[in-house]
């Protein structure tokens, strides 16, 4: 059986990036790249969701993941095998967590994201079970390994996220009333949990 990558883009939620440290000038990006029960936009006549416990399986292996900009392989920005790309599953999809090189494309980025000019993601895939409903496609499980997660311009699930961490913590503040330091620290418990 062929099988053939397809790619996902979807608005950028729970995203953000921060210095790693002030010793170093990587760049620390989290987001959501995928996202489980939503309706993606119009895909050309259909629609799609991705069903919770897709990416399970797949994430168990420890899949060979890139981190890109919009989807393109010279725009490398981490990597699983490396380290310097980690993926997680929660109820709503996957988490991406990154320490971005300092490369030049890496800063520019970070000042997209700050100005909130790019807010969302999307992954490369490949589908191992689905169904179709009328025009509607349930992926019911893919697989990642060789595939990506990208912060695009142009989401098909408007519900993704990116952000640098600093941004992050700005958000946590306002959205749950925290004053910035609780906020720092919530986040701080976060990056623990991730660390797991």
């Amino acid at each position: 059986m062929t099988r053939t990558l397809e790619r996902r883009v979807f608005p950028l939620t729970d995203i953000s990036i921060r210095a790693s440290s002030d010793d170093d000038r990587r760049l620390h990006f989290t987001g959501r790249a995928v996202v489980y029960d939503q309706l993606s936009e119009d895909l050309g006549g259909w629609q799609e969701v991705i069903k919770p416990g897709a990416a399970t399986r797949t994430l168990a292996t420890s899949p060979d993941v890139r981190f890109l900009i919009n989807h393109d392989p010279n725009l490398l920005l981490g990597r699983t095998t490396s380290g310097t790309l980690r993926l997680t599953e929660d109820a709503d999809g996957v988490l991406v967590d990154a320490d971005m090189a300092d490369v030049s494309y890496a800063r520019d980025l970070a000042v997209s994201l700050e100005r909130e000019d790019i807010t969302q993601m999307s992954f490369g895939f490949w589908v191992l079970s689905d169904s179709w409903s009328g025009s509607l496609h349930e992926v019911r499980e893919f697989d990642f390994d060789g595939g990506d997660v990208s912060v695009v311009t142009y989401p098909a699930y408007t519900q993704t996220s990116a952000e640098l961490r600093a941004i992050a913590q700005q958000h946590i503040a306002a959205a749950e009333g925290y004053p910035i330091e609780r906020a720092k620290h919530r986040l701080h418990e976060l990056e623990l949990l991730s660390n797991i």
